[in-house]
């Protein structure tokens, strides 16, 4: 609620925020690199007081924020420290006094100005708000347990022996990482238990976080320590029955697969890969998902028929009645692969493109595949 008897400030400089909200009581440290901004730093350090009016803007993708994309209430506060780099832009830290509405821009250039008016702190004394007061040190004593940062026991010590319920809140809320909207909502509660309510809910939500976050880091660590665990085993399993001179199941495996693939009619580059992928299987552990893949990629290249082949007759009036017979309409698909066929027919050295059938599942692509083997007098091989 704005006190209508406090005095009007005028020309105040403005320092428009991005991403964050400046509490009463709190110190932040800023890097000023906008023209605009940087002006109005300069305008408060030619006055004696060193102050100015930090207000987060709405949208921190605006460059030259004007009235209507700032926040109307913000923090009066004092420039404590500069200094100004090569570059140009300033370093401040600067610290948060009391609340100000922002009433009317009195100018825009060469920095923001404005006409404020004081906002005085929330000051009521209620049952309620001595019950959230206490709520809140009973979390941030839990704190330390979840945080674990140089430096958080001195800060919450530091806490719990602040005794005014709204510097406390706007410390704590200074320390949490809260979006936007929450900082300004916690800076713009107008009541004790307002404040109080919403800073609650804030910290009950981030220790939550923090329990969650506990949580899930333990279990990552307990599987990662256990897959660790059953792999060193696995190691020394391997050595022991190395060192007795026995074979394990999985030299066994890949044993029985070299055997296969020696055995098998190969063309000589599918037998350089396959030696090459023999060798890694080997050294993968058989925990590994690429253990499974590359046994799998080996499996396959044994299931296809290499440097097999079957004798074919281009017979196109025969291939269109094998294809009349058994497949009723479907004219242009059929029409289709006799062109393809045809064409295979005229230049038979030359290298045969694939001919792709695409459709749901039941329309009749295996069928015809089946159709055009028969037709030509191939095998039909499925994959």
């Amino acid at each position: 609620m704005t006190d209508l008897n406090s005095p009007i400030l005028t020309h105040l400089p403005i320092l428009p925020l991005k991403r964050t909200v400046l509490f009463p009581g709190t110190m932040m440290p800023l890097t000023v690199g906008r023209d605009r901004s940087i002006a109005a730093v300069e305008a408060a350090l030619k006055t004696e007081d060193k102050t100015l009016l930090v207000v987060a803007q709405r949208d921190a993708q605006t460059d030259q924020p004007t009235l209507e994309d700032l926040y109307s209430i913000g923090t009066k506060a004092v420039i404590k420290q500069t200094a100004r780099a090569p570059e140009g832009h300033y370093n401040i830290l600067i610290q948060g006094l009391e609340r100000f509405v922002l009433l009317k821009l009195d100018q825009v250039d060469p920095y923001l100005q404005a006409r404020v008016k004081q906002l005085p702190a929330p000051a009521e004394r209620s049952t309620e708000v001595e019950a959230l007061h206490r709520a809140i040190l009973d979390i941030i004593t839990e704190l330390p347990k979840l945080i674990q940062t140089p430096g958080v026991h001195e800060a919450v010590a530091a806490l719990g022996t602040e005794e005014d319920p709204v510097t406390l809140a706007y410390r704590i809320a200074s320390l949490l990482n809260l979006t936007l909207d929450g900082e300004q909502q916690l800076l713009e509660a107008s009541t004790r238990a307002d404040l109080l309510r919403s800073l609650y809910a804030a910290l009950s939500r981030e220790v939550q976080i923090l329990q969650l976050r506990d949580k899930i880091t333990s279990e990552a660590k307990e599987k990662l320590g256990k897959t660790q665990r059953e792999y060193l085993l696995r190691e020394q399993l391997k050595t022991i029955q190395q060192e007795l001179g026995e074979v394990t199941g999985e030299e066994d495996e890949v044993a029985a697969l070299r055997k296969k693939l020696q055995e098998a009619d190969l063309p000589e580059h599918v037998r350089k890969e396959t030696d090459r992928e023999l060798a890694r299987l080997a050294k993968t552990p058989s925990a590994s998902p690429e253990h499974q893949v590359i046994r799998s990629y080996l499996e396959l290249v044994l299931e296809l028929p290499w440097n097999r082949s079957s004798e074919e007759g281009l017979d196109l009036a025969h291939v269109r009645t094998v294809l009349n017979e058994d497949h009723y309409g479907i004219k242009e698909v059929k029409e289709r692969i006799v062109e393809h066929l045809a064409v295979l027919k005229l230049n038979p050295s030359a290298k045969a493109p694939i001919l792709c059938l695409v459709g749901p599942p039941g329309v009749g692509k295996t069928s015809l595949g089946q159709s055009i083997a028969k037709s030509m007098g191939r095998t039909f091989e499925r994959f």
